[in-house]
């Protein structure tokens, strides 16, 4: 085989895997326009994926939400096709009965004695403090 094809073609492979490395940055992507390929779509369709995860994209007065059940009186649902979303922690768990009872958690009161032992202990460690 002759040497010339040889090196025609590793170059050409290395320079095609150079391209396809780099095809997401301008030079690349504008060449790529310039000879009339399809661009690669930067943005990935979510819709399919939001649908298949059970999320629902409900618009109303208050904003666009996504939720993962039916939409809430006052909003209608829309096709998801993209957008941000915002992750928010759950509520806190409402207090027991026996905690709002009394106007807070119930704690147990410190025996006295323990109470002395830690403030003499606090009391040594802070003198011994070099």
């Amino acid at each position: 085989m002759n040497l010339k094809i040889v090196i025609a073609t590793v170059v050409a492979l290395g320079l095609a895997a150079v391209a396809w490395f780099y095809r997401g940055t301008a030079p690349v992507a504008s060449a790529v326009r310039a000879v009339g390929l399809p661009a690669e779509s930067t943005t990935p369709d979510t819709a399919a994926t939001l649908k298949a995860a059970g999320v629902h994209k409900c618009v109303g007065q208050g904003g666009t939400r996504y939720i993962d059940g039916a939409c809430p009186p006052g909003t209608r649902e829309v096709a998801a096709s993209g957008g941000t979303m915002t992750v928010t922690s759950f509520p806190k768990p409402t207090p027991s009965a026996a905690s709002a009872a009394f106007g807070g958690p119930i704690l147990k009161p410190m025996d006295p004695d323990e109470r002395d032992r830690l403030r003499d202990k606090a009391i040594e460690d802070a003198a011994n403090r070099r």
